[in-house]
């Protein structure tokens, strides 16, 4: 009998305690893998020795290739995307995706297209999106999605919005819930499967740096108004369901709600260039006055005129920080 024992599970802020609070609760009644993608710096080495201490299941991070094997949890490493193949995990250094990477969606992506019914997508608490996309992607293939009730999420963001992504979750609880649920679950039938559709496909190629060329956003939707804010490059847009979403010819992919956070975030450092550009070119201006009584007074009009515009900057760089709180 072919079983529920592919388990992937996406979490960022708040996503830890949750993860911990799910595995204290977690005895499954049979051989299953789990594999975990946490938002997480490239220094936090730490999280691996968390997870040993406070798993049921041997925990590693895996090398590229490395076969799949029962009771074994695969932490994402830094930096790198966790996708599974047929009988292997790979790791891929492709573009990010919803500004993070390793990301949620590309692991959940294969588990639609390798697990299909086999598969659980679980969304822990977390801030922004990712994941949501991967979770319709799973539930397309005959996979079911739980979710951590967002009550009892830290961050609620990522939560609420895998619930939107697929109406109807398999189940909404909190943490502690969830392990106990999923202990039960890895011993059902799988039940039946669906072909996945091409573009998953091709998000997994292009996520993986395989054959990823402009023909295939041109598959996946529609050129945007938008460019890409990590390469400048046209961005495609998609239409997912309720999600709407943008990939780059490179490969980058964002939500609408990524997509904004990091254009924000980029606007935020042009303006703190520019104020200190303008900064740099006022003492420099009056460095000159200094040395050049003829020019002096130019020099000091202008250097006026950089402080001006500093101030300017400085004014809407708070107006906009206050606006975000």
């Amino acid at each position: 009998m072919t079983r529920r024992d592919l388990i992937g599970i996406g979490g960022s802020a708040g996503g830890l305690p949750a993860l911990l609070s799910m595995l204290a609760q977690f005895e499954p009644v049979g051989p299953t893998t789990l594999f975990v993608v946490l938002h997480r710096a490239r220094e936090a080495g730490h999280l691996l020795d968390i997870l040993k201490r406070n798993s049921p299941l041997d925990v590693c991070e895996p090398e590229d290739g490395a076969a799949i094997r029962q009771n074994c949890l695969y932490l994402a490493p830094p930096d790198a995307h966790i996708m599974i193949g047929e009988n292997h995990v790979h790791l891929r250094r492709g573009p990010r995706e919803n500004n993070f990477r390793p990301a949620i969606d590309p692991l959940f992506r294969t588990l639609a297209v390798f697990g299909r019914s086999r598969a659980t997508a679980v969304i822990l608490s977390g801030y922004l999106d990712d994941g949501a996309a991967g979770c319709r992607a799973i539930a397309s293939t005959g996979g079911r999605v739980v979710v951590q009730d967002p009550n009892d999420s830290t961050s609620p963001s990522m939560p609420r919005a895998a619930i939107s992504a697929v109406g109807e979750p398999e189940l909404i609880a909190s943490a502690a819930e969830l392990g106990a649920h999923l202990s039960r679950i890895v011993g059902d039938a799988a039940g039946p499967s669906s072909e996945p559709a091409e573009s998953i496909r091709l998000e997994i190629m292009i996520a993986g740096l395989e054959k990823a060329r402009m023909s295939s956003e041109d598959k996946l939707g529609e050129l945007s108004p938008y460019n890409c804010p990590d390469c400048n490059g046209v961005l495609w847009e998609i239409e997912d369901g309720p999600l709407t979403r943008y990939r780059c010819h490179t490969g980058h992919a964002y939500t609408q709600h990524s997509l904004n956070d990091r254009q924000e975030e980029l606007l935020e450092q042009s303006m703190f260039d520019a104020l200190r550009s303008l900064r740099e070119k006022s003492r420099l201006l009056h460095a000159l006055a200094e040395k050049d009584d003829i020019n002096r007074s130019r020099y000091l009009a202008s250097a006026a005129n950089c402080d001006a515009d500093a101030k300017r900057i400085e004014d809407m760089i708070l107006a906009r920080r206050n606006i975000a709180a």
